[in-house]
């Protein structure tokens, strides 16, 4: 089967992939995976699939023909050595046949003494659903990055989830201006480079600076400055920008912000950082509550304003 890498959109900008790719050959060893491991049918995980089949909503049910029109991959490997499944849950790749979402599901199999595959029914689920939110993001990104309550919403998840790091690393909350401040800078970083928002840049401003409360006129035009002068193009840069406004943060960096990233949020959530389709991963498995991302952090999802509308908006991306 000959298939392409095809980054395009995300992953192509994104630091935490082209860092992991190069240390560890993922797409190389995606593509071997997908030639030699097992792909798996709905009659593999027959008691999982039917029990999805039941659930009715629209989004579910769009993930489940993806899977059935075999756009989703479920790529079964019994060799824990190559297992990537908690590293790069899926991988979106162009083929012949159009996009096609590798999803690495050996960590959620287990498998009995008759050779049984089993599966938990809601993390087939989620899965299903942010593989065909990524295979849709792939076929057409514009309606993603035209849609301003997505851009919204995940500006304002993506901002906790950062800020929560670095406020358990620095106690960086207590300082207010400061605080302001690194809120501005991660909108605009996730806005203009993660989720590649289509809009003037009047209006990324204003919705950049919609969380300000402790700024005046002269500390916000500072601020605004201060991100501008950085030329902020990955997640390293935003980083420099965050440390330089307190000597408490002057050990922080790509390193110590993924440490603690992956050590409350867990390894599947890495590429969550930088990447839009991975943050939209996390959200969906924190709503669920099956904790493959800490669901210690499902209330920045569940909180989020308008969030009751999210998978509705989701489903326009499939």
């Amino acid at each position: 089967m000959a298939i392409q890498g095809y980054m395009e959109s995300s992953l192509t900008t994104s630091e935490v992939f082209k860092t992991m790719d190069k240390s560890m050959k993922i797409q190389d060893k995606a593509v071997n995976l997908i030639k030699t491991a097992k792909h798996l049918t709905n009659e593999d995980i027959e008691a999982a699939y039917i029990a999805v089949k039941q659930i009715t909503d629209s989004l579910t049910r769009k993930a489940l023909l993806a899977f059935d029109e075999e756009r989703i991959v479920l790529v079964y490997n019994n060799v824990a050595s190559l297992s990537m499944s908690q590293t790069v849950p899926f991988l979106t790749f162009k083929t012949k046949n159009g996009y096609k979402t590798y999803v690495f599901v050996d960590k959620y199999i287990t498998v009995n003494r008759d050779g049984v595959l089993t599966m938990q029914p809601s993390i087939l689920r989620d899965l299903l659903i942010s593989a065909a939110i990524a295979n849709g993001i792939k076929s057409n990104y514009n309606n993603l990055s035209s849609n301003p309550f997505l851009a919204k919403i995940l500006m304002e998840i993506y901002c906790k989830l950062f800020t929560r790091i670095i406020n358990r690393e620095y106690s960086i909350a207590t300082l207010k201006t400061e605080y302001d401040m690194i809120q501005y800078w991660v909108n605009r970083y996730f806005l203009e480079k993660v989720f590649g928002f289509i809009e003037s840049p009047e209006n990324i401003e204003l919705l950049a600076t919609s969380h300000v409360k402790y700024l005046d006129e002269v500390q916000i035009q500072t601020m605004k400055e201060t991100y501008d002068t950085a030329s902020v193009i990955d997640l390293t840069g935003l980083l420099d920008v965050i440390k330089s406004l307190s000597p408490r943060m002057k050990a922080l960096n790509l390193g110590v912000f993924l440490n603690g990233w992956v050590n409350y949020y867990y390894i599947p959530s890495m590429l969550g950082c930088d990447n839009i389709e991975y943050l939209i991963f996390m959200c969906i498995t924190l709503l669920s509550g099956n904790n493959i991302v800490n669901i210690g952090a499902s209330d920045i999802v569940k909180d989020a304003k308008g969030i009751k509308s999210f998978r509705g908006e989701l489903l326009k991306l499939v």
